[in-house]
């Protein structure tokens, strides 16, 4: 069957828009391999995982404004992402890997084992379950990637981007996330990791239970933290070394409920959470303004352009910006400091 086309009756299918020609076609490429049932129960979970804003579109801005409190420094904001996914953007990027690898096993007989990777692009976010029971969200721009023979015994999954991880308990076999040279081991727990390549830093922030963070480099002549619950580790790729911070009371309104908070954060900083999550890119014309801060929350699905008015309308230094395409071009509204 034409791969390509198979796509195109896969998506009015999940979405609820197809015709006979889709449903028999989808069936027989349901029946030519195991692996196809998979990628279509994980397509359908994705498209369940979507939910419609609750707010109308009285008074937005006001709604928008409560929640941004500006400091004397100014700027800051949180950016929010939309959790309804189009099942053409998923075929996209759930992937069942072309590459095999043989693994072996301490018998010496070899094992072919495929990988699968699933890629959330900016502006979504997704929810599965593994084989083990353990529950993901995956934030915008964040890939998962694991081995076929990912069960109960081998559970190891490797991450780029930011996720919240519900790990099903079992004390014989921890749960390992992979980052790059860096590892997280979990006997079972809550927490989530933050881990964007481009960043300087991997946060692992702990909800209940136990992890340990298990670095490649020793640090200080350790190898190993072990995390408390309640609060966050920050490791500096750059420098080599781990710091810990109480996780604010609004870090589990964020993945229970949708509501980001943050305080104090450059616009530097935001500016790099608006690009991942709006795909929008943030110019600033005065140097200035990226390290201006601002505290305050913002709903997920709230609006950029309702989000940047607040930010103009709060702002202590009045600033000013314009949207051209996927830019925004932000800029003080006088050059009294350049």
């Amino acid at each position: 069957m034409d791969e390509e086309k198979i796509w195109a009756h896969i998506t009015r299918k999940i979405s609820g828009e197809s015709t006979d020609d889709d449903v028999r076609l989808v069936e027989e490429w349901l029946n030519e391999k195991p692996e196809n049932k998979e990628i279509y129960s994980r397509l359908e979970q994705t498209w369940k995982f979507r939910s419609a804003s609750k707010d109308t579109h009285h008074s937005l801005y006001e709604s928008v404004k409560r929640r941004i409190a500006v400091h004397e420094s100014s700027p800051k904001q949180k950016y929010s992402f939309t959790t309804l996914f189009k099942v053409a953007a998923i075929l996209a990027v759930i992937l069942m890997s072309d590459y095999m690898v043989y693994m072996f096993r301490g018998e010496k007989k070899a094992e072919l084992v495929s990988w699968q990777e699933i890629v959330v692009p900016r502006g979504n976010r997704m929810k599965l379950v593994l084989p083990d029971s353990t529950t993901i969200w995956l934030n915008n721009e964040t890939k998962l990637r694991y081995a076929s023979n990912f069960s109960n015994a081998n559970r190891e999954v490797e991450l780029s981007g930011e996720a919240y991880f519900d790990v099903h308990h079992d004390a014989r076999h921890p749960f390992i996330v992979k980052i790059g040279s860096q590892k997280i081991k979990v006997l079972g727990t809550k927490f989530s990791v933050n881990a964007y390549p481009e960043d300087n830093t991997i946060e692992t922030s702990l909800v209940s239970g136990s992890v340990i963070f298990q670095s490649e480099r020793e640090i200080n002549g350790k190898s190993e933290y072990k995390l408390d619950s309640g609060y966050s580790l920050f490791y500096d790729k750059k420098n080599n070394s781990v710091s810990t911070k109480k996780i604010q009371a609004s870090y589990y309104q964020y993945w229970e409920n949708g509501v980001y908070a943050f305080k104090d954060e450059n616009f530097e900083s935001l500016a790099l959470k608006i690009k991942r999550i709006f795909n929008i890119e943030v110019v600033f014309e005065n140097e200035f303004l990226k390290n201006k801060t601002y505290t305050g929350t913002i709903n997920i699905n709230d609006n950029i352009f309702l989000f940047m008015e607040a930010i103009r309308r709060t702002s202590v230094e009045p600033i000013e910006y314009k949207f051209n395409k996927n830019i925004i071009y932000v800029k003080l509204k006088t050059n009294k400091r350049l």
